[in-house]
């Protein structure tokens, strides 16, 4: 047997999926690419459109069309796509994209001036019977499996907050929330190779306390702070 033929395969590196290519989702891609994961990003832009803007913003992240952005992470795994685009833009982000992909859910319902933002009309109505939106964003969004997380840091914190060089001990902790056990378990690994100390809040209902109104966002937390918090 030859010496090319025993010499081993280098493993290709894991690469995430990123739907919304703004300050949320670049920091996102950021993070990703600093931890030596693949990133996909897609915007309303076309992908050659978006590649200046990521040379500054996120500079390796790969632009790709809508319909791509979960290709690669199902074939590289860990077949995870972050949903970064403003909810108010929801209707524009086709579930057929993300099929049966694990789903991020890091967005956030944003009330400003007492108002809040305008919705679409399946979201509207699940926040105005005060469900968790996340919890219609998994309806909607079906047959992905729904993972509450990365919505309660804000993007502005996450160069800077990610540990990879600590110990779990001394990272940030992120609460998760979902009802599939096995995509929350990707989700939380995903989140360790951050750099962060991910907790498990129990099923997607719990998120709820990750939400803007809520006591965990925005705020430098460790494990003890979000246990109490767990079902």
């Amino acid at each position: 047997m030859s010496e090319q033929n025993t010499a081993p395969r280098t493993a290709s590196p894991p690469v995430v999926g990123i739907l919304g290519a703004g300050r949320a989702g670049t920091a996102f891609a950021r993070t990703l690419l600093a931890a030596d994961v693949g990133v996909d990003i897609c915007s309303t832009r076309p992908p050659k459109a978006l590649q200046h803007h990521l040379k500054i913003y996120a500079p390796g992240a790969e632009p790709v069309a809508p319909e791509q952005i979960a290709e690669r992470t199902r074939r590289n795994g860990p077949g995870i796509v972050i949903l970064a685009v403003p909810q108010e833009e929801l209707d524009e982000v086709d579930p057929a994209w993300i099929g049966e992909s694990i789903l991020i859910d890091a967005t956030n319902t944003w009330t400003y001036s007492g108002e809040r933002e305008p919705l679409p009309g399946w979201l509207e109505a699940a926040v105005t019977e005060q469900l968790p939106s996340s919890m219609a964003i998994a309806g909607h969004f079906s047959p992905a499996r729904t993972v509450k997380a990365l919505n309660h840091i804000a993007h502005s914190d996450l160069d800077d907050a990610a540990g990879r060089d600590l110990p779990m001990t001394q990272r940030r902790a992120l609460a998760v929330a979902a009802d599939d056990d096995q995509a929350r378990g990707l989700v939380m690994g995903l989140l360790v190779r951050m750099g962060f100390d991910p907790v498990s809040l129990g099923p997607l209902a719990a998120g709820r306390v990750m939400e803007p109104d809520g006591p965990l966002f925005n705020r430098p937390l460790r494990r003890e702070d979000l246990l109490p918090y767990a079902r």
